[in-house]
């Protein structure tokens, strides 16, 4: 926490779970190594790492806590594996820098906020099993132009595009069942 020298960081082929708040604030980290046993990621724990430039997820991944990677504004790219099945809220808010994210098929949702604030992203490709996106999910994205929402989808939650002035056309798919206050304001 706040090792705001730390510039690489090369974790062991042993470890399966990084606790909250554990990188939070190393600003200076550039350069950074997840083994293939991590499980988990807490709350918080790479919160505010700005010198973080891209990242690798590693495919035994399950989960990402809340504000993980909120504020990793110089994030360019991000890739998610496909043995993700819970993303946090916040996870990845105010990562500005962040030009596109695909999300793998064992999502199911996106929590509230998970990439609220994101203005640099201009790509999403959402996954075939997704059933529902979280509150706030999207907002302020306004380099989004194009979404593709999929037809597993039943619920969008409040303001989930609030601010996506980008935006110029959207299908909602058959599947849909609700669509929160102010999805889509401003847009």
């Amino acid at each position: 926490y706040q090792c705001s020298a730390l510039t690489s960081l090369t974790l062991p082929n042993s470890l399966t779970s990084i606790a909250g708040y554990t990188f939070r604030d190393c600003s200076a980290l550039t350069s950074l190594t997840l083994p293939n046993s991590l499980t988990s990621i807490g709350n918080f724990a790479f919160f505010g790492c700005s010198g973080l430039t891209s990242l690798t997820l590693p495919n035994s991944l399950t989960t990402i806590g809340g504000s993980v990677f909120f504020g990793c504004n110089g994030l360019t790219s991000v890739t998610l594996p496909n043995s993700l099945t819970s993303i946090g809220s916040n996870a990845f808010q105010n990562c500005s820098g962040l030009t596109s994210v695909t999300l793998p098929n064992s999502l199911t949702s996106i929590a509230n906020s998970a990439f609220q604030s994101c203005i640099g992203l201009t790509s999403v490709t959402l996954g075939n099993s997704l059933t529902s996106i979280g509150s706030n999910a999207f907002r302020d994205c306004s380099g989004l132009t194009s979404l593709t929402l999929p037809n597993s989808l039943t619920t969008i939650g409040s303001s989930a595009f609030f601010g996506c002035n980008g935006l110029t056309s959207v299908t909602l798919p058959n599947s849909l069942t609700s669509i929160g206050s102010n999805a889509f304001q401003n847009c």
